[in-house]
């Protein structure tokens, strides 16, 4: 109930932003239009599925070079209009001016909206934004400089996975791709928390980790674990996501490649409590607070890799 209390807060201001939106959006001349996906029935939306939502709007304004069309935009629900609207969906899908990287506070909560990037050229926004979010945590404090490296490093390295490996010369995707990757981050003061959302609409860990040559220990975790008869044609996929969290591993096979996932739980580890979450084509694997592994799959494609990583910052903090 205190979720959705917060997220209530500011109503008007939001209303007022809202409305003006919609009547911009009312003025222009556009065609018709044969079909549409309504939006108006969800009561929320969480900040993974924002980005993806974001993502396909973005591939399919690049790919026709037309502003994709949002209907009965004033019948969307305040709470997903807002945090569509802080991550700044209506930038990245052309319908406002973009504001990249920027933030947006709201009350306990400070956004990064979205950087839409090809490559790692936009780290060291997305480093100036973090920092911004760490500072609103805690004013009074400020989060040590080796902890901001730890988490930068585990992102450089999962960005430089996505733009070497995500997008190769035989990815045959069902959709055309646009060759991005897309980040947020948020900062909530209620738990001290950072969390990173990066996504991709690449080829996916469970095409790409069957291909790499493996250390014997590997081998031999995904001997047993790896379903020889699957009942549907991604059962195996949340395993080799699994395996990707605890051993790394690329394309390349390089030992000094291939391990953004672990090193991002390495941060978790020694920061304090943390959780991370990968959805990969049709698989997904979660670590929770706890340390300990959940997997699984189901029988459709999410077209991409979904990373979710949440730390809590209340050790470093000293809070």
């Amino acid at each position: 109930m205190q979720f959705f209390a917060n997220l209530q807060t500011g109503a008007a201001e939001m209303v007022s932003k809202k409305r003006k939106l919609v009547t911009r959006l009312s003025s222009r001349r556009l065609p018709r239009i044969g079909s549409y996906f309504d939006f108006s029935y969800p009561e929320r939306i969480s900040t993974g599925a924002a980005v993806v939502l974001a993502a396909e709007y973005e591939r399919m304004k690049l790919s026709s070079s037309e502003v994709p069309h949002t209907v009965d935009l004033d019948r969307w629900n305040l709470p997903v209009f807002r945090t569509l609207y802080q991550l700044g969906f209506f930038g990245i899908v052309g319908i406002v001016p973009g504001k990249h990287g920027e933030t947006a506070e709201h009350g306990d909560t400070l956004t990064m909206q979205i950087v839409s990037s090809r490559n790692a050229d936009d780290l060291a926004l997305v480093d100036r934004a973090l920092q911004e979010l760490g500072a609103f945590l805690d004013p009074a404090k400020s989060i040590p400089d080796q902890v901001f490296i730890d988490i930068l490093t585990g992102l450089s390295e999962a960005i430089s996975n996505v733009t070497n490996h995500a997008y190769p010369a035989d990815f045959a995707p069902k959709y055309p791709h646009v060759g991005r990757l897309w980040i947020a981050a948020t900062a909530d003061r209620r738990d001290n928390s950072l969390t990173v959302v990066v996504y991709d609409q690449g080829v996916t860990i469970p095409v790409t980790y069957p291909r790499i040559q493996r250390y014997e220990k590997v081998l031999d975790y995904l001997g047993r674990t790896i379903n020889q008869t699957p009942s549907f044609d991604f059962q195996n996929d949340g395993t080799y996501i699994r395996a990707a969290l605890r051993y790394g591993g690329s394309r390349t096979d390089e030992r000094h490649r291939g391990k953004g996932l672990p090193q991002m739980m390495s941060v978790i580890a020694r920061v304090g409590t943390g959780e991370m979450t990968v959805i990969s084509r049709g698989g997904w694997c979660f670590r929770s607070t706890r340390g300990r592994f959940s997997s699984g799959a189901v029988p459709y494609e999410l077209g991409g890799t979904l990373i979710e990583w949440r730390v809590e910052l209340t050790n470093v903090l000293g809070v």
